[in-house]
């Protein structure tokens, strides 16, 4: 009679629970799964909420597991029936040459036991599935949108996020209370997910009644419960693997498509029994039983909760350093525009309020074309500070220095040329690559293609960052943008030869100047430090090796009018000397010749008058001078004039003057 009346007790919570699962599934679907649906996917400009959208999930996970809890319910009925009539069959003494637990006609229970031990591996791949498939679509619109649809009805959200949070709550609670009987524990997941559905429509509820905070306190909760149901999705996964390796004990209750972190807070003390039922299998003893575990149990997540308090409360102090200035921020709007100066402030705890800090001193810098040589850019994504718009990058202070390369060699990345135009009497490396395969165009434009890499350093100015905070969504974007513009439209003017030689340092100086300009235009609220050109050189592929070719034979002729310069240098000065030589030597010559013919000329003219006077006498002084002078080394032999038949020998033999040999020695030394 006991066990009849158990059989019935169980047909009755087995029916029980499948009424509840289809009252509870048509509620969600109905009351929670559509709307949210419509307000916060179909229509998202009537919620205007981030949060609110995300709402799907869990009601998803809701309608899915309380269908999975319905079809439970039903085997679990049938199962019970047949157990029943099973009982009736064996008090019958007809039936006694009959094994009535090997009847075909019984399957019921079969088909529960199967399902039983089934239903949650295909549960928990179907949820991660949902959760991840659904995940990826928000990602995915959320990347793809411009901007935040604009929110027709500011009154809608509140009232239907505390209505929704309000349904979920009581109906979660419900059927978390409920699943406490083992019959009913299959209701618990279904519970679970409502209420963190519940948790979900709450913090709607609250950003959505701080709108006026343009959005963003809605983007961070978004993105906290973005991570928090990845997580949840993913335990699904972990629980399916760790199935396969964790202990069972004689009878499992817990189905593996519950979650153990929504339980944290659903059913706290259930996780703690779980814990103590884990312990008693692992040391073989009842642990749970100890003073050391019953303290744990009473005072473990009081504690967690009262730390968790506490570092939340630390979030309302903030510091702001020696060289930085803040701006306070309480719910996503600024508290003062007059910027913090160095100090301790205190706000509301995170995300409520917040001080922003910008350093006015450190020096930052984007980078206009490519970074490195092996071709990667400046493209990684810089993470947002929370007003949409990313952090500057601090000036990268070096280490290990920088590898050469020739920019003949493959590198860089081929978005990032500039034209520029090319000097007259210097075509393009195009024009030159197509010379030489004999296609010259001879109408062809004088620009030119170059690669470079232009680093803009800048600082925050102390009077423009309320600007640089929120003028602009995206400041380091915009002075990146900029940076492009400006060096496009002053490369366009410019020669490529210039850039790559003597005029870097006057385009670096215009450069700055033009950045400037426009970023005020644009109150970015920076400024700008230096701008410097790096790495200039035309396009490797094609372009580069004609390009050189004309560089080779340009320096080739400046070596070549180098060399002339160096000979004219060398040969004009010795010309030069050799001609002012010939013209001193020519000058004194000159003088010399016209001295000499005056002092003859002055000389003949003495002559004259002398021989004038004296011709005799005058003749013989010259006679007597020749002899003097211009014969005085020759010899001579005197014959007297008178003595006309007189016949002389001379002795040419004799030495014209004695050596010392020569003289006797015998007559020097006769005293």
């Amino acid at each position: 009679m006991e066990r009849k009346s158990d059989i019935r007790a169980e047909i009755d919570n087995a029916r029980l629970m499948t009424k509840l699962s289809v009252i509870g599934g048509i509620i969600t679907v109905v009351v929670l799964l559509i709307p949210v649906l419509i307000f916060g996917v179909i229509k998202p400009d009537l919620i205007g909420s981030d949060v609110f959208s995300l709402g799907v999930i869990p009601y998803s996970l809701a309608v899915v597991f309380a269908f999975a809890a319905m079809i439970y319910g039903m085997l679990n009925t049938s199962a019970a029936q047949e157990a029943e009539e099973k009982q009736l069959l064996e008090k019958r003494n007809d039936t006694h040459a009959l094994n009535v637990e090997e009847d075909v006609r019984f399957t019921a229970g079969r088909s529960f036991e199967n399902y039983k031990k089934y239903a949650p591996y295909v549960l928990s791949i179907l949820g991660a599935v949902l959760v991840a498939a659904v995940l990826v679509a928000f990602s995915r619109y959320w990347d793809g949108r411009l901007e935040k649809p604009a929110v027709t009805g500011a009154v809608y959200g509140p009232v239907a996020s505390a209505v929704f949070a309000a349904l979920s709550l009581f109906a979660g609670a419900f059927f978390v209370g409920q699943s406490r009987q083992p019959a009913f524990r299959w209701l618990r997941a279904f519970g679970a997910w409502l209420l963190a559905g519940f948790v979900i429509m709450f913090l709607s509820m609250i950003v959505t009644v701080f709108a006026s905070s343009g959005g963003r306190l809605d983007t961070v909760i978004a993105r906290v419960v973005f991570v928090i149901l990845a997580i949840l999705g993913a335990e699904f996964i972990v629980s399916f693997i760790i199935e396969f390796y964790r202990p069972r004990t004689i009878r499992e209750m817990r189905p593996i498509f519950e979650s153990k972190l929504l339980s944290l807070f659903t059913e706290p003390g259930g996780v703690m029994r779980n814990i103590a039922l884990a312990l008693d299998y692992q040391f073989g003893f009842k642990v749970s039983g100890t003073w050391i575990y019953s303290f744990l149990e009473r005072s473990f997540f009081p504690v967690v909760l009262f730390w968790a308090l506490i570092f939340w409360g630390f979030t309302m102090i903030h510091e702001v350093g020696p060289s930085q200035v803040g701006i306070k921020e309480r719910l996503g709007k600024v508290v003062s525009e007059e910027p913090l100066q160095p100090g301790i402030y205190w706000t509301l705890p995170y995300p409520f309020g917040e001080v922003k800090r910008f350093s006015c001193t450190e020096i930052y810098q984007v980078v206009i074309g490519e970074l490195h040589a092996d071709g990667e850019e400046e493209a990684e994504e810089v993470a947002d500070d929370g007003h949409g718009h990313s952090q500057p990058q601090k000036k990268s202070t070096g280490g290990e220095p920088t590898p050469v390369v020739l920019w003949t060699a493959a590198h860089g990345s081929d978005t990032n040329n500039f034209i520029v135009a090319v000097e007259p009497g210097l075509r393009s490396a195009e024009s030159k690559s197509e010379d030489a395969e004999g296609k010259e165009d001879r109408n062809a434009a004088s620009i030119a293609f170059i690669r470079m890499m232009i680093p803009i350093d800048y600082r925050i100015r102390p009077d423009g960052v309320m600007d640089f905070a929120y003028r602009n969504a995206d400041p380091v974007a915009t002075l990146t943008r900029i940076g492009q513009q400006a060096a496009t439209e002053y490369l366009a003017s410019t020669s490529i030869m210039d850039i790559m030689s003597s005029g870097r340092a006057s385009a670096q100086t215009a450069l700055k100047e033009r950045i400037q300009k426009l970023a005020d235009e644009h109150h970015i609220g920076i400024e700008i430090v230096k701008v410097m050109i790096l790495d200039s050189h035309p396009p490797v592929e094609k372009v580069a090796p004609a390009f050189q070719d004309v560089i080779g034979a340009m320096e080739e002729k400046e070596a070549t009018v180098l060399k002339a310069e160096s000979y004219a240098a060398r040969t004009v000065p010795e010309a030069e000397a050799e001609a002012a030589r010939i013209r001193a030597e020519a000058t004194s010559y000159s003088y010399r010749t016209k001295t000499i013919a005056e002092a003859e000329a002055g000389r003949f003219n003495t002559q004259l008058v002398t021989y004038r006077i004296m011709p005799r006498m005058f003749r013989l002084k010259a006679y007597l001078d020749l002899l003097e002078n211009d014969c005085r080394d020759i010899r001579k032999f005197i014959i007297a004039s008178g003595l006309d038949n007189e016949v002389y020998q001379l002795n040419f033999e004799t030495k014209q003057q004695l050596d010392l040999i020569d003289v006797d020695a015998s007559a020097l030394g006769g005293n």
